[in-house]
């Protein structure tokens, strides 16, 4: 649900060219946005040991084929999305080293949420 919120938004969708919750090698269109969920376990339980909170944890990954201030701008509207929706960045905006000028240009955020009954996702 995060992931489709996400790419959805007007204000990311008119940018991207494509976007994924499968990793694959080579993204079929630029810029191309990756939406790797990072675990969701219980953090919290009732007294019937019911799951009442689980801790939401996503890592995305912004891919351009022309600038890294492309893919910079794009991680960072994605961060403010993010935030909208109640999540916290924990690690990045962080732009990951090309090993080689045809590498594409990545950048990476993570995000945070914990969700109780009755919150949305």
């Amino acid at each position: 649900m995060v992931y489709t919120r996400l790419v959805n938004d007007e204000r990311i969708k008119k940018y991207l060219g494509g976007s994924g919750t499968t990793k694959v090698d080579v993204p079929a269109a630029f810029p191309y946005l990756y939406f790797k969920s990072q675990g969701q376990p219980t953090t919290s339980s009732t007294l019937q040991n019911q799951q009442c909170a689980i801790s939401a944890d996503f890592e995305i990954s912004v891919f351009t084929s022309d600038s890294s201030s492309k893919a910079k701008q794009l991680i960072f509207l994605a961060a403010d999305i993010m935030t909208e929706l109640g999540f916290r960045m924990n690690y990045g905006p962080l732009e990951i080293e090309r090993s080689s000028t045809s590498e594409a240009h990545r950048w990476l955020a993570r995000f945070h949420r914990t969700y109780c009954g009755g919150d949305s996702i």
